[in-house]
């Protein structure tokens, strides 16, 4: 039978965010939502913000948590609230996010498309620069990270802005059908936070479902509001100019530790849970060869180009030649010689790697060292020392 707007239960998750999850609902207030619900699940906030909304919100449905659940728990408490309640379809969104007033109808649309579909999600688009995408869909490529990010920091046009089946879609605005999550089951809540939608992605697509991504549904996203710090380190190098052409306006990108480690230590669990040997391996082998690197793009002030795929060891060798006197060498002497100057600049690499670890700026290194290692152990989530409970 196929899903209309008024069998869909909107999940608003609220973790000591008040302000958010208000602006939140109140976007979802002036969309067309044609009889779809919204419960907000409190995740055990310490702010009042569960009374507060219940106070400031009395036709949406407050549901209290005793404590933090995380993304997956907590998400997990309003799905089967809403299921229990007759849901036809769950919609997980963000309270960090608003929404376009037609964000609905294109994901229920999509829901009762063609084929098997378990899950739609929504064109993620920047808060602060809402013509480009923060996200568009993940890719599964079980290398370091597990995933690739698709359309960060895109316009829509640029190859966005068609429907098409993905490995994940973003659980920033994520609509899944009911039968899909009865047969598939619910999120994962070992994995806390971050990663646990590409485990219940994966698990559809094995169960024969598909899971599409829907560009005509519109979110905007502030960005992991919930684990985010008040400020990222300044750099304590100058940055070395290589020559080449650099973006406009670049946008930076997120910094955020703890997500870093849960990020990491997740991706353990889903490698130890969806995995074969041989991918594996491959994931333990591109994490030792992507960890240096980044450490080196700290160090050589080279973060965002990281981040995209645009810093290479070459790159980097080139750049630590660069930051070399070049004696009134020409072009040519200048561009042969480099990568020897690289070379010869590599003894002085460990220095400068403790004067950025002393100023802050390793620390998403390190914690996704200690997610990885602790991800290996299994140990518990340090969820006190993480400041998420």
């Amino acid at each position: 039978m196929p899903v209309t707007a008024a069998d869909v239960w909107i999940v608003v998750l609220n973790w000591n965010r008040c302000d958010d999850t208000l602006a939140c609902v109140a976007s979802l207030r002036d969309a067309k939502l044609d009889g779809a619900r919204i419960v907000v699940v409190d995740n055990g906030s310490r702010d009042g913000s569960a009374a507060t909304v219940a106070a400031q919100c009395p036709d949406v449905t407050v549901l209290p948590l005793a404590r933090n659940e995380g993304y997956a728990g907590g998400n997990n408490a309003g799905i089967r609230h809403a299921l229990a309640h007759g849901a036809g379809a769950v919609l997980l969104l963000n309270n960090d996010a608003t929404v376009a007033p037609d964000f609905l109808e294109p994901l229920v649309w999509t829901l009762n498309g063609k084929g098997r579909v378990a899950a739609a999600s929504s064109a993620i688009l920047r808060h602060d620069r809402p013509e480009l995408l923060d996200c568009a869909y993940l890719e599964l490529y079980f290398g370091h990270g597990i995933v690739r990010r698709r359309g960060v920091n895109a316009m829509p046009g640029e190859g966005f802005d068609v429907v098409r089946t993905v490995d994940a879609g973003i659980g920033c605005s994520f609509l899944m059908s009911a039968e899909a999550l009865r047969t598939v089951g619910l999120l994962d809540e070992a994995y806390f936070a971050y990663h646990e939608e590409v485990d219940w992605c994966f698990r559809a697509r094995r169960a024969g479902y598909q899971v599409v991504y829907q560009p005509y549904s519109r979110v905007y996203h502030h960005g992991s509001r919930s684990t985010e710090p008040d400020e990222k380190p300044d750099s304590t190098l100058p940055r070395v100019d290589d020559g080449r052409p650099q973006l406009p306006n670049p946008i930076p990108l997120p910094w955020n530790p703890v997500r870093t480690y849960l990020g990491a230590r997740n991706t353990v669990r889903f490698m130890r849970a969806h995995g074969t040997v041989l991918q594996q391996l491959y994931f333990v082998w591109s994490s030792a060869y992507a960890l240096p690197l980044e450490l080196l793009a700290v160090i050589l002030d080279r973060e965002s180009d990281y981040k995209i795929g645009a810093f290479g060891y070459l790159r980097a060798l080139a750049l630590l030649g660069e930051g070399q006197s070049t004696n009134g060498a020409g072009p040519a002497r200048r561009g042969q010689s480099r990568y020897l100057r690289g070379l010869a600049a590599l003894p002085r690499v460990p220095a400068a790697i403790r004067r950025a670890h002393r100023a802050g700026r390793t620390a998403q290194v390190v914690e996704c060292l200690r997610g990885l290692w602790d991800g290996v152990l299994d140990r518990p989530l340090p969820l006190e020392r993480l400041g998420l409970r």
